[in-house]
């Protein structure tokens, strides 16, 4: 065989090689999907998801790529997103009513007992290790999570002090919030984000807990009045499927938890910033905004403070996490 024919052996072998490489780097590529409760591609959280999904693509030189889904476009509760990430339906989920699935993060969210953020901070690093607990047995890995402003009430009937409440059809997102409004002669009524706009309008329900940078603003024209007492934060989850997540390489897995945590961090920043502003565009659009006195508040936090207790007593495997977070409080 002569010199030039072995030379183009040789480079067409080379060839076949890298093609058979590159072949197979497409093949290793992997396609997630991901589903969040939000139904508004506008809200800050979808638009910071959407280019945190972008980033890892990147990042991971397109061996992953998520696309995200948006609440009602998938066969998914919002309070079932913790079960559609561990039965593997979903690889990854933005999931805000996680509560009925993990019991122990309803304790961040007990009414009126974390006033502040610090406050919320300090407890949520307390309950952190009992939430990833539960999420370990149900296959699940915490990647990360960004939080809400303080969750007010809002309705499109009269409401400008807590007696309002009574007889009022309230959405909310967790057991806790329905015991809050029950406690104040309201109906609780669980919805997920898509289907508030409609029920409001219709007048299944007449009001919702939310913040001004969650759903305040994107309901505004179905409501008239926002009563600013802080019932509670709200966290959510950004949680991944532990057969999915293993899949990944360790270098990979760090360049995903870098873009959750600045991404999820975003979300939490920009949510606080966009709160108070936008709850100046609802008054001045004709929103009546009330602020409760600090009387009004410690008399509501005095009324309903002996549903923290009952809380605990009905779930004794969390007691421990309960005496840890009053005693941060110095309660």
């Amino acid at each position: 065989m002569s010199t030039t024919k072995i030379r183009t052996l040789v480079a067409s072998l080379a060839m076949s090689t890298l093609f058979v490489a590159a072949a197979s780097c497409v093949e290793a590529a992997e396609t997630w999907r991901a589903y969040t409760y939000n139904a508004v591609a506008t809200v800050t959280p979808v638009k910071e998801m959407q280019a945190m999904f972008s980033e890892i693509k990147t990042v991971t030189g397109g061996q992953l790529d998520v696309r995200l889904h948006v609440g009602g476009t998938l066969p998914i509760t919002e309070s079932n997103i913790t079960q559609a990430v561990s039965d593997n339906m979903v690889q990854i989920g933005d999931d805000a009513g996680f509560v009925g699935n993990l019991p122990v993060g309803g304790l961040v969210r007990l009414p009126l007992l974390l006033n502040t953020r610090e406050a919320f901070t300090k407890a949520w690093n307390i309950e952190e290790p009992y939430l990833q607990a539960e999420l370990k047995r149900k296959g699940i890995v915490l990647l990360g999570k960004y939080i809400y402003p303080q969750n007010v009430i809002w309705s499109k009937r009269k409401l400008t002090s807590l007696s309002d409440v009574q007889g009022q059809k309230i959405r909310v997102i967790s057991p806790e919030q329905a015991e809050f409004v029950k406690s104040l002669g309201g109906v609780p009524v669980t919805l997920g984000p898509s289907e508030v706009a409609p029920a409001l309008d219709r007048g299944v329900i007449d009001g919702v807990l939310t913040a001004s940078s969650g759903y305040g603003y994107v309901w505004r024209d179905l409501l008239k009045y926002s009563y600013r007492i802080n019932v509670s934060f709200i966290d959510s989850l950004i949680i991944v499927n532990e057969g999915a997540w293993k899949t990944l390489s360790p270098e990979m897995q760090a360049k995903v938890k870098q873009a959750v945590q600045k991404y999820t961090d975003r979300i939490t920043t920009r949510l606080l910033a966009e709160d108070e502003d936008l709850t100046k565009k609802l008054r001045d659009g004709g929103m009546v905004i009330t602020r409760p006195s600090d009387a009004d508040i410690a008399q509501a936090r005095q009324n309903f403070s002996p549903y923290w207790s009952q809380w605990g007593a009905r779930r004794p495997e969390l007691g421990e996490a309960l005496r840890k977070v009053r005693s941060s409080l110095g309660d």
